[in-house]
């Protein structure tokens, strides 16, 4: 589902926002950008997105205000200002005063031996103003996916109905197909046994008319479809993910569909059946933004 949510939280040293922006897509990919000294704690991001998030593509902005500035760290590398020290006095003993070489004087010349370095980040103590952060953003995330669900939800009931009154449009026709393709199957049999001389057998021609009458009927895909609707309705009652069982539902209702649609050989069914994937399609397209 697409959604925004945003969180601040501080400790009076240190404030951090949380932004999220989410799009369809059918698992749950991440991308998560934040200063290079909090990366310790993208996994504590990670994590309390997946508890709650199951689809999308999230991306997510971690900005990070420090509210009392922390002294740099400070250190001497020894070894590098003893060598540049070392090339200043022999400098000097082979070409000026053959006096010691002063610290200014080095520090005019090189200053790598002078590392200055952030303070180390205490991650235990951030941890706590991360994870209010990110609540805070989570709540407004899943508002605004809560509200979007809503309409989505009426959608596919307005389509379930829709659906319903499709099938049973389709229903009403299986009584007059069967006869009429009863009636075609048994001129057939009766006309290769007139051109064979012969007189049908009217049991056997009667029992060979029911197997192949049975081949057309539909009814048990009907029966499944309306199943099928109602267990859509039900999933889309529940508080819990069902995007992954309407996937799957709606497989099996294309499937449903496309069986029936090969079997009736009526006009009528045909369009009927177009309707119905027509429906499925948008039903499959809306899922997608379903958790």
């Amino acid at each position: 589902m697409t959604g925004f949510g945003a969180g601040t939280a501080s400790n009076g040293t240190l404030s951090v926002t949380i932004e999220m922006r989410s799009v369809n897509q059918r698992f749950l990919e991440l991308n998560i950008r934040m200063p290079h000294a909090y990366l310790a704690l993208e996994d504590v991001i990670r994590k309390g997105i997946k508890d709650v998030l199951l689809r999308g593509k999230v991306d997510v902005f971690v900005t990070v205000q420090e509210l009392e500035t922390q002294a740099p760290q400070v250190r001497i590398d020894y070894a590098a200002l003893a060598a540049c020290r070392q090339a200043v006095a022999e400098a000097k003993d082979k070409l000026f005063d053959h006096e010691p070489p002063r610290l200014s004087e080095i520090i005019s010349l090189n200053s790598d031996w002078f590392i200055q370095e952030q303070p180390v980040v205490d991650i235990d103590a951030c941890r706590p103003i991360f994870e209010e952060s990110l609540h805070k953003a989570l709540e407004g995330m899943t508002a605004m996916r809560e509200a979007e669900g809503k309409q989505i939800s009426i959608d596919l009931l307005r389509r379930a109905a829709k659906m319903s009154e499709l099938i049973e449009s389709i229903a009403s026709r299986r009584d007059i197909i069967l006869r009429q393709y009863e009636e075609r199957l048994r001129r057939r049999i009766v006309s290769l046994f007139e051109k064979a001389s012969s007189v049908p057998d009217q049991d056997r021609l009667l029992e060979e008319v029911a197997i192949y009458a049975d081949k057309v009927d539909f009814t048990e895909e009907i029966v499944r479809f309306r199943s099928h609707v109602v267990q859509l309705k039900g999933f889309l009652e529940e508080h819990d993910a069902v995007g992954r069982k309407l996937d799957f539902l709606i497989q099996e209702m294309n499937r449903e569909t496309n069986t029936i649609g090969s079997k009736a050989q009526d006009l009528a069914v045909t369009e009927a059946v177009l309707q119905l994937k027509n429906e499925i399609e948008k039903i499959r397209e809306q899922v997608q933004n379903i958790e």
